[in-house]
C-alpha cells in the first residue's frame, strides 16, 4: 500500500500513508485506473492515427479499403472502464478486510 502511494500518488512521507483510510485508499487506487485508461485511449487513438493512414486490405481485384474502418473497432474505450469497474469485484489484497468491514456493517 505504501509503495503505491509513493509511486502513483505523490505521497513524501509514511505520516501521509498512515493517514490514508483504506477507502480512500481504493478511491486513489480506482483514480489511477481510470486514468491509465485514459492514457490508454489516447496511445492507441495516436497508434490508430498512424496505422490508419497507411493500412490498407484489398477488396476486389484493384480496390483497397483501411483495415479498419472505425477507431472502436481498435480500441473499445467502454470496454476497458467497464473492465476497470469490474476489478472492484476482484479479490485482492484487502479482501478479506473488505469482506469483514461489509459483515460487521450489515450486523448493525
Amino acid at each position: 500500500m505504501a509503495i503505491d502511494c509513493f509511486r502513483y500518488f505523490g505521497f513524501t512521507s509514511f505520516d501521509q500513508v498512515d493517514r490514508l483510510t483504506i477507502y480512500e485508499y481504493n478511491i486513489l487506487i480506482e483514480a489511477e485506473n481510470f486514468k491509465q485508461v485514459d492514457r490508454d485511449y489516447r496511445n492507441h487513438l495516436q497508434a490508430y492515427l498512424n496505422f490508419q493512414a497507411t493500412a490498407k486490405k484489398n477488396v476486389g481485384k484493384n480496390k483497397q479499403k483501411p483495415v479498419f474502418d472505425k477507431f472502436d473497432k481498435f480500441f473499445d474505450y467502454d470496454k476497458a472502464i467497464k473492465k476497470v469497474q469490474s476489478k472492484k469485484s476482484e479479490k485482492g489484497r484487502f479482501s478479506a478486510l473488505n469482506k469483514f468491514l461489509k459483515e460487521r456493517r450489515a450486523d448493525e
